[in-house]
C-alpha cells in the first residue's frame, strides 16, 4: 500500500489552533486506556488551544460521538471494552456530519504501514506512538484543513525523535508532578505485566499477547527501554516462564526508579 508522507511544516510545539468564527475552540475527542498516556497527550492537546474530551475506551468514545460533535477524533487502537478500530467504524456508521469527522489512529504498531491496511475504511491518518506536540499538531492541522478523499490511504506521521517527549515534560513540569506522572506510568506497567503473568499461567496465549502489546505501547511512550524490549520479545516469540518473570522484574525496576525520582 502506498504511504503518503505529511510534509514538514515549521511548527512550534506550543503553536495554537485558531478559534472558530463563533469564538469556540476546535474540539477533540481522545480515547486512550492508559491513564498516564492520556494525561500527557491531553495536556499537549490543550496547550495547542484545543478543547479535549478524554475517555478510556472505544465504547465511551462512541457514546461521546453520539452525543456531541467533534472537529477531530483521536483513538488508540488497543483498548479494553471496545478497540479503536471498532469504535471508529461505529462512529462512521452514526450518519450525519459526525460520520465525516476526521479520525486519527494512535498506536505503537503504526510505524509499519502493513499493520493497518485493513483499517483504511475507518481512519484518515495514522500517528505512531510516541508522538510529540509537533507530530500531533501536524496531523490534526492536516485533517482539519485538507480532508482526505474517501479512497485515499491513511497518512503516517513519522514517530517522535527519541527523548523529545519526556525531555520536554521534564523541563516544564514541577519535579513533584514529574515524579507522580512517571510513577503512575510505571505502576500501570506492573499491572500489565502481572496480567500477562496471570494469563500465561491460565494458558491464555491471546490475552498474554494483548497485555504484552499494551505494555509495549506504554513503555514506548515513556521510553522505558528495558520494559519495552521484554514486551516485544513476548510479542514476537511468545511467552515462557522466564520471559514472563523478566517482564515483571523490568516493570518493578522501572516503578522503583520512578518512585525514587531517578528517571
Amino acid at each position: 500500500m502506498p504511504v503518503a508522507a505529511v510534509a514538514s511544516q515549521n511548527l512550534r510545539p506550543n503553536q495554537k489552533f485558531s478559534k472558530h468564527a463563533d469564538g469556540t475552540r476546535p474540539r477533540v475527542l481522545y480515547a486512550e486506556d492508559s491513564t498516564a498516556s492520556r494525561i500527557v497527550t491531553t495536556a499537549m492537546l490543550k496547550r495547542m488551544g484545543l478543547e479535549v474530551d478524554a475517555v478510556e475506551d472505544g465504547e465511551l468514545a462512541l457514546r461521546q460521538a453520539e452525543k456531541s460533535f467533534y472537529d477531530v477524533i483521536l483513538l488508540d487502537i488497543e483498548m479494553p471494552v471496545m478497540d479503536g478500530v471498532t469504535a471508529a467504524r461505529g462512529i462512521r456508521a452514526l450518519g450525519g456530519k459526525t460520520s465525516k469527522t476526521p479520525i486519527l489512529a494512535l498506536s505503537a504498531f503504526l510505524a509499519d504501514s502493513t499493520e493497518f491496511s485493513h483499517w483504511r475504511d475507518a481512519f484518515d491518518h495514522a500517528v505512531p506512538k510516541p508522538a510529540d506536540s509537533i507530530e500531533l499538531h501536524r496531523a490534526i492541522r492536516g485533517v482539519l484543513k485538507s480532508p482526505l478523499p474517501a479512497a485515499a490511504p491513511p497518512v503516517i506521521v513519522e514517530p517522535a525523535k527519541p527523548g523529545s517527549i519526556l525531555n520536554g515534560l521534564r523541563a516544564t513540569l514541577p519535579k513533584g508532578t514529574w515524579i507522580k506522572l512517571m510513577t503512575l506510568a510505571a505502576t500501570e506497567s506492573i499491572h500489565y505485566a502481572n496480567a500477562a503473568a496471570a494469563a500465561f499461567e491460565a494458558g491464555d496465549a491471546e490475552t498474554t499477547q494483548r497485555c504484552a502489546h499494551a505494555l509495549r505501547g506504554l513503555a514506548s511512550n515513556f521510553e522505558a527501554a528495558d520494559v519495552e524490549k521484554k514486551a516485544v520479545e513476548i510479542e514476537r516469540n511468545g511467552a515462557n516462564r522466564g520471559t514472563i518473570y523478566a517482564l515483571q522484574a523490568s516493570a518493578n525496576a522501572w516503578a522503583a526508579k520512578a518512585k525514587a525520582g531517578t528517571i
